[in-house]
């Protein structure tokens, strides 16, 4: 049935929770429409609310999570879409903006995952009576936040090679094992006083006793986790061991599967962390390569087609007739970038090249020299001269450390990002119909003791 289809955007780091996990909220029928909440110069709807509520308490169905009461998912939910607008605020101030077209190339991507195309797209969504233009005005925030975390957190963290050097010397075997953890986080805003935290504690005491005792962990973490996974049950996937949030970094390789962890606290709360799962990720990496050289001869204003086409076979000749590669390459060749090495490409692997100059050197076998061919860039005569094998674990393990503190570093700078946003904006819960309370970055209306604490989503 098409309601329970599920249609994913992946973009690098970023999970279109909202927006893209089951396009059946925007079938549900809303009456009169209302205002749940100001946030700064802008509103979140009744109806918003409505469908997003529909759409996380799907997702928890799909999970097989036991669903918590719907006042709590309301109140989760409502947290997630007052974040979505602080952010796309914050973009709108930095002057980034998604205009129509790149929009349609978006949403034509997440028609070509789905295998269909765009118009194919858009008579799907309106035969199952969904709203188009509702699911592409939510895409387009969810763009506006990953490119604002970007511009905003990603383009300030940096990753050196001392930083790799001693992630790597503190991984050891650790490096080749992956976790599946579960996360709840009970969070404390920035600069909490002590009568917060103290009564942060004590509710992440009271939700450790409970899964503890053996209550479900994921419902658990639905209906009390302030964490970005609350309603996916807390679950972070998998991760290696070095890509863990580093205050799990220490506690994690030491946790037996099924185990749930004492309280960890950070600077963003009170953290605890279930460990589902383990797995080796280990294994050696290669790489098959190719050593070749060319001459490349590109028509010009002097040089017509024809010219050219002539010249280029003429060399092929004289090296057949054994004259040097390498020497020709250096007087003929208008390939700039190995010209004075003699036509020299070094050793790349598959798929570097252009489709056709690939497909003449995969052909040939060592020392082999093609006929003249041509490409996009021109008139080529390519040789062979070595293939390797090359054991690439190493460069591979660097390349993933560093990908793997990139991306600690930007969650950490985000989440502390994100909270500082949520703590200056000015928000006005109006639940039921009325003013619940109205903060300048302040606390969220508390309904019941399961309710999240004073403090944005983070994870």
């Amino acid at each position: 049935m098409f309601l329970r289809r599920t249609f994913r955007l992946r973009l690098v780091g970023f999970s279109f929770f909202f927006a893209l996990a089951t396009f059946a909220a925007w079938a549900v029928p809303v009456p009169l429409d209302g205002i749940v909440a100001v946030v700064d110069d802008n509103v979140i709807l009744q109806s918003e609310l409505d469908r997003a509520v529909h759409n996380a308490q799907e997702q928890i169905k799909q999970r097989n999570i036991a669903p918590p009461p719907d006042d709590v998912v309301r109140t989760q939910v409502l947290e997630r879409l007052i974040l979505t607008r602080i952010q796309t605020k914050r973009a709108a101030e930095a002057g980034i903006k998604i205009d129509d077209r790149e929009l349609n190339e978006v949403i034509s991507n997440v028609a070509a995952q789905n295998k269909m195309s765009l118009p194919e797209f858009i008579q799907e969504l309106k035969g199952e009576g969904l709203d188009y233009q509702s699911v592409r005005e939510e895409i387009r925030d969810q763009v506006l936040v990953q490119r604002v975390r970007q511009k905003e957190v990603g383009s300030r963290v940096l990753v050196t090679d001392q930083d790799v050097d001693l992630y790597l010397a503190g991984q050891g075997a650790n490096d080749d094992v992956e976790y599946r953890l579960s996360h709840i986080l009970i969070a404390l805003p920035d600069g909490a006083n002590p009568d917060q935290r103290e009564k942060a504690h004590a509710k992440a005491e009271a939700v450790l006793k409970r899964v503890q005792g053996g209550e479900d962990f994921a419902r658990v973490a639905v209906a009390s986790s302030d964490g970005q996974q609350a309603l996916q049950g807390g679950d972070l996937d998998w991760r290696k061991g070095g890509n863990l949030p580093t205050i799990f970094a220490n506690v994690v390789p030491k946790m037996k599967v099924g185990d749930v962890s004492d309280l960890i606290e950070g600077s963003n709360g009170y953290n605890i962390i279930k460990l589902t799962d383990k797995r080796s990720a280990g294994e050696r990496q290669t790489v098959d390569e190719t050593k070749a050289r060319h001459i490349l001869l590109i028509p010009n204003a002097i040089r017509d087609e024809a010219a050219t086409q002539t010249l280029i076979n003429d060399l092929y000749e004289r090296i057949k007739k054994g004259e040097d590669f390498a020497a020709l390459a250096k007087k003929y060749s208008d390939d700039p970038g190995s010209k004075n090495a003699g036509g020299d490409l070094g050793f790349q692997p598959s798929g570097v090249f252009a489709p056709e100059f690939q497909k003449q050197i995969d052909a040939l076998a060592p020392n082999g020299i093609s006929q003249p061919f041509h490409t996009q860039f021109g008139w080529h005569i390519a040789q062979v001269l070595e293939r390797r094998t090359r054991d690439t674990t190493e460069e591979t393990r660097r390349g993933r450390a560093r990908q793997t503190i990139m991306q600690r570093k930007e969650n950490e700078e985000y989440e502390a990002w994100l909270r500082r946003l949520r703590e200056e904006a000015y928000i006005e819960y109006r639940l039921g119909g009325s003013a619940d309370k109205a903060t300048d970055g302040g606390a969220k209306p508390a309904v019941s003791d399961d309710k999240p604490a004073v403090a944005p989503k983070s994870s």
